[in-house]
């Protein structure tokens, strides 16, 4: 059941960050890159601030309810702090904009007021909604959850094409962005207050924020570490920049989505495992689940690394072939962050978030002092590729230290079978260097070949190591079995 509510998360998640690239399409061959260069800082400043309004409670609620705590109280709580925090987050917001602006007599590079603003509103309809879809995620209620955040895309990708062939501006583009969250969060609060739940007093605070303090530092400077990037480009050089840097990062959450939908379930998952001392089910689950992402994850790595200009010219236009400085380490960490993802879940479910804030904190500071080392002009002056570089290295390190976290606390060994994946992804190149010779990458279908091509030369060269088996042939199959993943969306919408 595990494996098809993650491929139903997947799903969802593959569908929604399609769509996305959709929109992403218009937007770069339609309009001028300082546009969404504009619209992608101030989204990243506003998500700075964002930090305030969860501090770790998200991870608190999934981990109680996941251990069998009431709902009603969970729920209740959890609503109590979300509302008080998004207030707070409301309020530090614009009490830094005005100190910044007004009294110390400041610009806000790359953005302004009025699209800052719309980002907060935004940010607060989606802050909001989270006491639902956290909800769902606690429970693994794989069909609601994608129902309440496939609608986004779906109202605002049209909204954005609209604006992007009327060649409109920021603020147009902004508001897109608005109605998308306002539908998210309708949706969402529909879902969840159907069910009647009976509200009470927030009687689990303090248990909550047992379980978040260690969490609060990670939250905040996650939050920090996840905009650093976007802003240190804006501030150092120009939203151009960004733009060029952001554009391949909405194609590469299309891929990150193979991790992030199993790695959503694993942490409720192994949080229940630990619970009942069953630590081999989670070092067998870790293993499975990092094999398969891999799997799936390693030759789209190895097509975009061997041709990175000519990827970013067909799925973004010609006015972004220079995102091909970066695209090629980008996909690099994005896949290092992959297969991590299912580990780094163990530290918090086992109830160590104190481990976790501190891997964090020094991923952090290693990030942003690499950045500040790389980015600007009176560093290396690199810009948005500077950036790559530093969320390569500091990804790296951070992948050692939850790898040796996750021996000492679960006796979870590193998988050397993965030493054959590597193997086949040689083939894969190989054959994708073989095929370069004959034809090259400019149009979506020859693209579509050397991936097809890729994956072909890895899953045969697999299959004769006998790492690829008629067994994993089965289990992708019965996951994509179209009439029992009917069968369980309708139960569990039917609250079965």
């Amino acid at each position: 059941m595990l494996g098809r509510r993650s491929f139903i998360l997947f799903l969802s998640k593959m569908i929604s960050a399609a769509l996305a690239y959709v929109g992403l399409y218009f937007i770069t061959r339609y309009l001028e890159t300082d546009i969404y260069g504009t619209v992608t800082a101030a989204m990243a400043l506003v998500a700075t601030f964002n930090a305030v309004s969860d501090l770790g409670f998200s991870s608190a609620h999934v981990k109680r309810i996941s251990e069998g705590a009431d709902p009603n109280e969970c729920i209740s709580t959890f609503a109590f702090i979300k509302v008080v925090l998004t207030c707070l987050m409301v309020l530090i917001t614009v009490v830094s904009i005005f100190v910044w602006t007004t009294l110390l007599g400041n610009e806000l590079a790359g953005a302004s007021i009025n699209v800052i603003f719309l980002f907060i509103i935004y940010q607060v309809l989606y802050d909001l909604s989270g006491i639902a879809t956290v909800t769902f995620q606690a429970r693994m209620e794989m069909a609601k959850m994608p129902l309440a955040t496939l609608i986004e895309p779906l109202v605002r990708v049209p909204l954005v094409i609209f604006v992007a062939i009327s060649y409109m501006g920021v603020m147009e583009l902004t508001l897109a962005y608005l109605v998308g969250a306002a539908v998210v969060f309708l949706t969402s609060m529909y879902l969840l207050l159907r069910e009647k739940i009976s509200w009470t007093r927030p009687v689990l605070l303090r248990s909550y924020y047992t379980f978040a303090l260690p969490l609060i530092i990670i939250t905040v400077i996650s939050a920090v570490s996840g905009s650093a990037d976007k802003l240190l480009i804006t501030f150092f050089w120009n939203t151009n920049d960004v733009g060029l840097y952001a554009a391949p990062a909405v194609f590469l959450g299309v891929f990150a989505t193979i991790s992030t939908a199993v790695s959503t379930l694993t942490f409720p998952s192994f949080s229940k495992l630990h619970k009942d001392g069953n630590l081999a089910e989670i070092r067998s689950l870790s293993k499975q689940a990092e094999r398969y992402i891999a799997m799936i994850g390693l030759p789209i790595t190895i097509l975009i690394i061997m041709f990175p200009y000519e990827v970013c010219e067909v799925l973004l236009g010609p006015k972004y072939i220079d995102s091909g400085k970066a695209i090629g380490i980008m996909v690099v960490t994005t896949f290092i962050t992959m297969i991590n993802s299912v580990h780094g879940s163990q530290i918090v479910a086992v109830g160590r978030p104190d481990i976790s804030a501190r891997i964090t904190i020094i991923t952090v500071i290693l990030n942003i002092t690499l950045m500040l080392f790389f980015i600007p002009g009176f560093g290396l002056g690199l810009s948005f590729v500077g950036a790559a570089l530093a969320l390569l290295i500091g990804n790296f390190i951070s992948f050692l230290m939850v790898r040796y976290t996750v021996y000492r606390l679960t006796g979870t060994y590193p998988n050397v079978r993965l030493g054959l994946q590597l193997l086949a992804g040689l083939a894969a190149a190989g054959a994708m260097y073989v095929l370069d010779l004959f034809i090259s990458i400019d149009r979506f279908y020859t693209l579509i070949i050397f991936g097809l091509v890729a994956f072909a030369a890895f899953l045969a060269v697999l299959a004769a190591l006998g790492e690829f088996t008629r067994k994993d042939v089965d289990y992708f199959l019965d996951l994509i079995n179209i009439r029992k993943m009917f069968s369980y969306i309708g139960g569990e919408l039917k609250g079965k």
